[in-house]
Order: C-alpha cells, then sequence, then structure tokens
C-alpha cells in the first residue's frame, strides 16, 4: 500500500514537472517567436527536415525589418559651397599723349629746381634795431612849452641820421604811450631833402615848406630846436647848418630867426 502511494506522488511530480517545462518552452517561444520563425526560414530547416517549408514561415517578415522599412530614411542634399575668389577691378589705364609726357617731364624739372633753390636759399637773421631820440614838445595848462625827448626803435640802416629827421618831420606817434601828449610846431609839408655831416655839423637840407611856420614865427625857435636837439642825439654831429632847397640862407621866416651859421644845443635857452 505505502509502495503504491509513493508510485503515485512519483508519477504527479514527474508530470508537474512536464507541464513545467512545455509552459516554460510556450513561453520562450511567444517571447522569441519572431525571432525562432526568422532563423526557420533564413537556415532552410523545414526545406532540409521535410523538404518543404510551411506557408507561414514563408511569408513570416521580420519585425525588426518591417520597421526599419516602414521608416523611409530622408535622402542627403549634396552640399555645394562654390567659393570663388574676389577679382579687383581692372583699372583702364589711359595712354599719354607724347604733348602729355613732355609738359609732365617740365612739371617735374620746375619742382626740382624749385626745391633745390629753396633748399640753398639762405636763412634770414632777424635785422638789427637800433633806437632813435626824437625831440617833441608839450604845453601844460598854463600855456608853457616844454621839451621832450622820446626814444623810436627801427630797424638798423646806414643812413640813422635822415631816419631820424624823417621820423621827427612825421610828427609825434600818439598811439604810443610816451608820446601820447606830444606836439610837434615844425609846419606840416616840411621835408628833409639831403643830410650829410662833416667836422661834426650835420648840413641838413629842407624843403621851402620848413622856412614859414603856419603858427606864427614866434614858434620858428621850437621848431628849429626839435631838429638840433634831434641830430645833436648822433655822436658825431654837434651842430646843425640848415639849409633851404639848397641854399644857405641868413634868417628863416618874415621876422628873421638866425640861420647863418651851424646852431647847438647852446643856442637855445
Amino acid at each position: 500500500m505505502a509502495e503504491k502511494n509513493t508510485k503515485k506522488r512519483n508519477t504527479g511530480l514527474a508530470v508537474a514537472i512536464c507541464l513545467l517545462c512545455a509552459l516554460v518552452l510556450v513561453i520562450l517561444y511567444l517571447v522569441k517567436k519572431d525571432q525562432i520563425v526568422t532563423n526557420l526560414k533564413e537556415t532552410n530547416f523545414f526545406e532540409r527536415v521535410v523538404g518543404k517549408t510551411p506557408e507561414f514561415v514563408e511569408n513570416h517578415v521580420p519585425a525588426n525589418k518591417s520597421e526599419e522599412e516602414q521608416i523611409p530614411l530622408p535622402e542627403e542634399v549634396p552640399l555645394t559651397i562654390n567659393i570663388q575668389p574676389e577679382v579687383a577691378p581692372v583699372k583702364k589705364v589711359e595712354e599719354e599723349t607724347p604733348a602729355e609726357v613732355v609738359r609732365k617731364e617740365e612739371k617735374k624739372a620746375e619742382e626740382k629746381a624749385a626745391a633745390k633753390v629753396e633748399e640753398n636759399k639762405p636763412v634770414e637773421k632777424p635785422k638789427a634795431k637800433i633806437e632813435l631820440q626824437l625831440c617833441f614838445i608839450t604845453v601844460d595848462s598854463e600855456g608853457s612849452i616844454s621839451r621832450k625827448m622820446v626814444k623810436r626803435s627801427v630797424e638798423k640802416n646806414d643812413s640813422p641820421l635822415t631816419t631820424a629827421m624823417n621820423l621827427l618831420m612825421a610828427g609825434p606817434n600818439t598811439s604810443l604811450a610816451d608820446e601820447k601828449n606830444c606836439l610837434s610846431l615844425i609846419p606840416g609839408g616840411s621835408k628833409l631833402i639831403s643830410a650829410s655831416v662833416k667836422d661834426g655839423v650835420a648840413y641838413l637840407n629842407f624843403n621851402d615848406s620848413f622856412e614859414f611856420n603856419p603858427d606864427g614865427d614866434g614858434y620858428l625857435n621850437t621848431q628849429l630846436m626839435q631838429v638840433v636837439y634831434t641830430a645833436t642825439t648822433f655822436s658825431t654831429v654837434n651842430s646843425v647848418q640848415f639849409l633851404i632847397e639848397g641854399e644857405k640862407r641868413e634868417y628863416l621866416g618874415s621876422e628873421g630867426q638866425w640861420i647863418g651859421s651851424p646852431l647847438s644845443r647852446s643856442s637855445f635857452h
């Protein structure tokens, strides 16, 4: 009896194991069905064993291949890059006529000569200055006349005495602070014709406008004094001999102011 029960249990266990194995195989088949059928088709398993491949195997399409065929890949479009080197525009060169060529060469020669002259041109040095003294007058509130010596700076030259006399004839420059209140009693229109110095005597030759004073003969003395004091500021001049139009006169003016001999500063009090 015990033996019979043991055999029955062994039989039940074997059946259970067989069912389990069958279940595992079914599960594996369901999971790997696509791959199994694909392998059977690719290896011609049924063709070799039974001589004919079942229809379901013959018509089987692998799942991966189907998905790949259902999603078409985009066609590749070739990328073309056209790179062309930048070419500078060609300037048209105009041909020069023979006359134009000659003029151009002449212009170059002139420019070269001018540059050479400018290069060899001596540098001008600043001109030296000299200081001259001029005798003008001032008049106070009571009408008294006073002598005033002023200074002028001018370019140095070979005839400083002539320059001083010409400045004196022109009268005071009231734009200068030192000459603002100065006057001159030398008649307008008076001009120095010539000047020379010999043995300390300055021979000054005036035009006939110097001979008569429109303000009256009473101012002739002051007029002569202005000339004498201006001339004797030079170290080479001690006195002045007045000449009118190149002639030596005894007197100046209608009432007479002695000019027959050289006059010095001591001649005026």
